[in-house]
């Protein structure tokens, strides 16, 4: 599995085309990105990188080569996509929405909403530049709806090894009419895009969980890509293959890009503690010189953030019991880990990443010295760390929730994976 970064066979000197990428704020959709850039940037590109306003994610693109490009003409920082059209519905709902569908009934809204209030400036800024080809993640169809207006290519860039990981999920949302449902509430916000921009979303699939182009490129090889049930099984499998094409191009890994360690401005987390993120080298290095092993454990910035306080039993893919929040999966792990290291002694040495939620070690006590008190001599607290670097350079063996990234970072580093699913 090779990575993008490798180096070109020869230089190419003459200008390249305007790419435009189209992303979200979450840490595993953006940061393959940054190696592509790097990519794009050596051909002579120009790239315009069309972001939600985060600091950090922002700052990595711009040192990855790449414009920053807001998704409003006034760019205002407080912009957050997933609240378009929740806040402020442009449609009201054919019937109440139960509260158990209401995560469903968020995700089927807000990306289109995200077009209707931003697509006006976005097409105009990509006519402006001179955009020649789009790239866009399928989470939201800002990119296609763009790319289809301007009567330029795209390809959404899948990030996740295609929708058959997430198949059990797929499968039970078919089964239960949901994936039906969901297609009903993205209705009126289908045709008002159709009406403003003449594109047709084809919003009444199945799969328009994902708003995937007729080309699509996989991050990675072709074997770590999740097989589809069999034809004839299930619908939205069946129109997977139908209507859309995916090429598996490689893993975008790459020890030069920048890695964004935390997506969102610290405003999401209420209070914010912090753990420190700089890597420890000195007793990285230290340790490693002594012969001892260095473990790296990082569970992902869902748990740790995003879903810290919310059911992960649904949202996973059902691996873990219902009822089961961010919070309950880290410390359920983390209290193993801590009484493991303990016993193993100072032939090992962990890094464990924490997150910035002020509650995240209270199993431990209730005062930062009782806290600390607690955690073994051969173990460094972090909030998060440089994750690609401490892979490539210091770790022994990887505990990790699996996430598709860190599954790729961890091949591509050698590192043995101690898998702890989500």
């Amino acid at each position: 599995m090779a990575p993008m970064s490798q180096p070109m066979s020869q230089p190419i000197t003459e200008e390249g085309p305007t790419v435009a990428i189209f992303n979200v704020a979450m840490i595993g959709h953006v940061n393959p990105t940054f190696a592509l850039i790097q990519e794009l940037r050596k051909r002579n590109c120009k790239v315009h990188y069309f972001l939600p306003p985060v600091s950090s994610i922002r700052a990595a693109a711009v040192e990855s080569g790449a414009v920053c490009e807001g998704y409003l003409p006034e760019d205002p920082a407080d912009f957050v996509m997933e609240k378009c059209g929740i806040d402020e519905p442009m449609y009201q709902p054919a019937q109440e929405i139960l509260e158990e569908d209401r995560a469903l009934y968020e995700r089927a809204v807000w990306p289109l909403a995200t077009v209707l209030r931003c697509g006006e400036h976005v097409v105009a800024r990509c006519r402006q530049l001179g955009v020649s080809v789009v790239l866009y993640d399928p989470f939201e169809p800002m990119g296609l709806v763009a790319a289809s207006n301007l009567g330029i290519p795209c390809a959404s860039l899948v990030t996740y090894p295609g929708m058959g990981s997430l198949s059990d999920l797929m499968c039970t949302l078919e089964a239960k009419g949901r994936l039906a449902y969901a297609a009903s509430i993205r209705e009126p916000y289908a045709k008002a895009i159709q009406d403003k921009f003449g594109v047709d979303l084809s919003c009444h699939f199945l799969t328009r969980r994902q708003f995937y182009a007729k080309t699509n490129f996989v991050t990675t090889c072709e074997d770590l890509v999740a097989e589809l049930p069999p034809p004839g099984q299930h619908e939205w499998a069946d129109e997977l293959r139908r209507e859309f094409s995916f090429t598996a191009v490689g893993c975008l890994v790459s020890g030069s890009a920048p890695h964004v360690i935390s997506a969102r401005s610290d405003s999401f987390i209420p209070r914010v503690k912090s753990f420190g993120h700089a890597l420890p080298v000195l007793e990285l290095s230290a340790g490693l010189a002594k012969g001892r092993k260095i473990i790296y454990a990082a569970l992902g910035t869902m748990a740790l953030s995003d879903r810290w306080s919310i059911d992960l039993g649904h949202l996973s893919g059902y691996n873990l019991p219902i009822g089961t929040t961010g919070k309950a999966f880290c410390q359920h792990v983390w209290k193993a880990l801590l009484a493991a290291l303990k016993d193993l002694g100072d032939e090992y040495f962990c890094v464990l990443s924490v997150g910035k939620q002020p509650d995240a070690l209270d199993f431990l006590g209730s005062s930062d010295e009782e806290i600390f008190d607690q955690v073994p001599s051969n173990v460094l607290i972090r909030g998060f760390v440089p994750q690609v670097e401490m892979l490539n350079n210091y770790t022994s063996a990887f505990i990790s929730h699996v996430g598709f990234n860190s599954l790729q970072e961890s091949l591509m580093a050698g590192v043995p994976l101690v898998a702890i699913p989500q």
